[in-house]
């Protein structure tokens, strides 16, 4: 029998008789929806260990500086920090821009996440705080549902499972819950592979044209749509298709820029507004920082803070990415290379060097598929991460709420 390792991993053991498979369970296929019944479990159990971390965090932690924004009084607000305070300005006062690069504004936000949240307060008569957090949450929700059953048409059942565990108790995965564009980001492009893998691809473009208006990782499904196309290009015609596939996956970023210049006569705001972020350094001056691999003198190797774990996670990245080179279908590996690169040469030659990789790795799920891959061929040392991940996730959620980064 020969596997075609391109295209999954499979640790399921092919039965020696199916017929006999079948018999013995019986009542398998009208309970399909049990599994995902599972993933659903672990997830909740994931948002468990956040709520803790939460509630820890407001009874035996204090916010070092009295003048820290808040969005509200209930203790989950506390998972509005940091960039949520944007999205919230955004929600409630709309885009503002002075034309000054160099003082930071909310321009730089994409609008998709706080466009729905809006919407949402409007309709439901929920406050923008609580709005802000059902999407996430929501979307969180229904990303784990749909990356299950992604992985689950790959690879089955128990690597789809080991998948969810390992993503859902990831430390950085307390985002999910959080008032950002992770949940809505990842339901977004998981929705993307589940499309592309059926050779839909006018709605596979849509999905990705959607995710570019939702955070910028979308512009990285462009490449992995036209591989994709190209691969197939005898069963379904290419050059027809390829304009509107290229115009669809990029709407995001083309609307957005339409929306700056009408409004504010700046249709690459968003792009040197960044400059404010990172401390007045240019995106060719990050670049080019990236490019002679500055940021890999500056690692925090020594540093088991959790922006200084980001380092180690990066490496360990790299490494998932060439494991899974061989074992992973060619568009998941194109992703992971494309999630990877793109923070690291537009933010990571800057001043916050691999700080906050572990976030926008996030959103890479074929990283988790090979991490959960390896892990079940041991599996002691895969409660061992599971649990690892777990005390770390309840940290960061901590760490989170008093508005301490956690990268």
């Amino acid at each position: 029998m020969v596997f075609d390792t391109s295209r999954a991993i499979d640790l399921r053991p092919v039965p020696s008789d199916s017929m006999d498979m079948e018999m013995q369970c019986p009542n398998w296929k009208s309970h399909f929806w049990l599994p995902y019944c599972w993933a659903i479990l672990i997830f909740s159990c994931s948002r468990v260990v956040v709520a803790l971390g939460l509630v820890f965090s407001q009874k035996y932690l204090a916010i070092r500086r009295a003048d820290v924004w808040s969005a509200g009084p209930i203790w989950y607000h506390q998972l509005l920090q940091w960039d949520s305070e944007w999205y919230f300005k955004i929600v409630t006062e709309g885009y503002r821009y002075n034309g000054d690069p160099t003082i930071q504004q909310n321009i730089v936000f994409y609008p998709l996440y706080p466009m729905l949240a809006r919407g949402l307060t409007t309709i439901s008569g929920l406050t923008p705080a609580d709005a802000l957090l059902l999407v996430s949450n929501v979307a969180g929700l229904f990303a784990i549902v749909v990356l299950f059953k992604l992985v689950r048409e790959e690879s089955g059942d128990q690597l789809a499972l080991a998948t969810i565990a390992l993503f859902s108790f990831f430390p950085a995965s307390v985002l999910l819950s959080a008032g950002y564009t992770e949940s809505l980001a990842l339901l977004l492009i998981v929705s993307f592979f589940l499309v592309l893998k059926r050779k839909h691809y006018l709605s596979a473009a849509l999905l990705a044209g959607l995710a570019l208006t939702d955070r910028s990782t979308g512009i990285v499904l462009l490449p992995v749509l036209l591989w994709e196309m190209w691969r197939n290009r005898n069963e379904k015609p290419f050059l027809v298709a390829l304009l509107p596939c290229i115009l669809l996956a990029t709407s995001g970023i083309w609307l957005f820029m339409i929306y700056l210049w009408s409004s504010f006569g700046a249709p690459f705001a968003f792009s040197d507004g960044q400059t404010a972020f990172h401390q007045g350094t240019t995106l060719a001056t990050r670049l080019i920082a990236a490019l002679k691999f500055e940021p890999f003198t500056r690692m925090m190797l020594n540093d088991w803070n959790p922006w200084g774990q980001a380092s180690w996670f990066t490496l360990l990245f790299l490494v998932l990415i060439v494991v899974g080179w061989s074992r992973l279908p060619s568009t998941w590996t194109v992703f992971a290379m494309g999630v990877l690169l793109l923070p690291y040469l537009t933010l990571s030659g800057g001043p916050a060097g691999f700080v906050s990789m572990s976030r926008f790795n996030l959103l890479s799920f074929p990283l988790f598929v090979v991490l959960a891959d390896l892990g079940l061929r041991a599996k002691w040392l895969f409660a061992g991460v599971i649990g690892l991940f777990g005390a770390s996730l309840l940290m960061n959620a901590a760490l989170f709420a008093r508005r301490i980064w956690i990268g």
